[in-house]
């Protein structure tokens, strides 16, 4: 199966954009650590409801491809809150 990834740079540049956007708040209100854990959380959530809807479009939505998702995201959310737990 091939994958022409330029069909989809409009997807991963919109969701490059919105994580960056996310982070960049993070990065510029440092000690708001209550702030940041929730954009984390924010974060996890549209990454995975942008999976789900990119994968709706194109038509290769599986229940494999949520999981991996959501638990991709899960990971993420829990080193930021152990990070932020262990370090602050």
């Amino acid at each position: 199966m091939t994958y022409p990834t330029s069909k989809h740079v409009f997807y991963y540049v919109s969701l490059a954009l919105v994580l960056l956007g996310l982070f960049s708040v993070i990065f510029f209100t440092p000690g708001e650590h209550t702030l940041h854990m929730a954009l984390v959380v924010l974060m996890g959530f549209f990454y995975v409801l942008w999976a789900i809807i990119h994968h709706l479009m194109h038509h290769d939505m599986h229940a494999k491809i949520v999981i991996e998702y959501v638990l991709i995201a899960t990971v993420g959310i829990s080193f930021v809150y152990f990070v932020l737990t262990k370090f602050t």
